[in-house]
């Protein structure tokens, strides 16, 4: 294995462990020993990536955020209807952050670290930009309600679920979230959609939770 090959799976192992321990502890009570024991490296080698138990947060939450953006991608970049991107992006973000520690980690760096911002990324603020974009459109297709506020709708969507995530954690139930956000929506469908449409994307919501895989 060459140096720079070796170099970049030390990384991904550390970014691996630290998303693992920083999800179970907490920033506040994760110690870089621990790290160091679930990542089988040196503390050498830690030292050479990541200054810092800080640096090393912001390395979860930068990757996080790249791996959130590139699951929402298919979503945007797809005919899908603009309201069926956005609950099928609530959904697969869900089943991700269940499923990769990285991303489970990223929600509750973000909300533990305030002070949290990056030049290239800022988590929540990717997240209501892309709301927000599929809001309108979602209006222009006619699916949403045409007085709808996309900006205040993408808005409100973050607030919801990134507040379903944060009480998950702190009561240690992330396997409820895919019904929790299957009943967000069905509470919501009636404010965002027209009478002829709810019973549609209810049916559709429905059919998003097989595909969300418990762990």
């Amino acid at each position: 294995m060459t140096t720079q090959k070796r170099a970049e799976v030390t990384r991904h192992a550390l970014l691996d462990a630290a998303a693992e321990v920083f999800t179970r502890r907490g920033y506040a009570e994760t110690k870089l020993s621990e790290v160091l024991t679930h990542a089988r490296v040196t503390k050498g080698a830690l030292y050479f990536h990541y200054a810092s138990k800080d640096e090393l947060a912001r390395a979860v939450i930068e990757e996080g955020t790249r791996r959130f953006t590139a699951v929402c991608t298919p979503y945007l970049a797809s005919p899908t209807p603009a309201f069926e991107a956005m609950i099928g992006i609530s959904f697969v973000t869900v089943d991700a952050a269940l499923h990769d520690p990285v991303m489970g980690a990223t929600f509750r760096l973000i909300t533990e670290m305030g002070d949290y911002r990056s030049p290239e990324t800022d988590t929540f603020a990717t997240w209501i930009t892309t709301y927000q974009l599929l809001a309108r459109r979602a209006i222009d297709e006619g699916d949403l309600r045409e007085d709808t506020d996309p900006n205040a709708v993408g808005q409100l969507l973050v607030e919801l679920f990134a507040g379903a995530r944060l009480l998950a954690t702190a009561t240690d139930t992330p396997t409820t979230l895919p019904t929790r956000t299957a009943k967000a929506w069905d509470l919501l469908l009636p404010v965002l959609v027209t009478t002829p449409k709810i019973d549609y994307f209810r049916q559709f919501v429905t059919r998003r939770l097989p595909t969300v895989r418990l762990p």
